[in-house]
């Protein structure tokens, strides 16, 4: 019984050693974003529509974007090391560098704010019909 206690002990260590990894190698990316994202943000301000935000957000600051994508790689390479075998960190940084134009896009569209909104408005009236 006591084994298993330490098998379990040496499972939840190792699992809390992942999760502060995980934190920290998002933490980085964030830090490493913020260029690249105000950037985006200065660019798209630019537009006069939609579509052609969307176009921005895809095409701006592309020599920025190619810079950060591989100090995004390294820092995962970094902080993870080794990278373990399920983790990709290229992908990781597209995916990165892929919310960081959405989150553009729809920060200047305003969308999301609009939807947080409703959601807020909805839940409000729920509170004022329950008995």
């Amino acid at each position: 019984m006591k084994l298993l206690s330490v098998v379990f002990l040496v499972g939840l260590s190792g699992t809390a050693l992942a999760q502060q990894e995980a934190v920290e190698v998002g933490k980085a990316m964030a830090e490493q974003l913020k260029p690249y994202r105000e950037c985006l943000k200065a660019e798209v301000a630019k537009a006069a529509s939609k579509e052609q935000a969307q176009l921005i957000v895809q095409e701006a600051c592309a020599d920025l974007r190619l810079g950060i994508r591989s100090k995004l790689i390294a820092t995962v390479h970094q902080i993870l090391n080794p990278v373990p075998p399920s983790f990709n960190p290229d992908a990781a940084a597209d995916g990165a560098l892929k919310m960081t134009q959405v989150g553009a896009y729809y920060d200047y569209t305003g969308e999301v704010r609009a939807f947080h909104q409703r959601l807020k408005n909805q839940a409000d009236e729920r509170k004022q019909t329950r008995p």
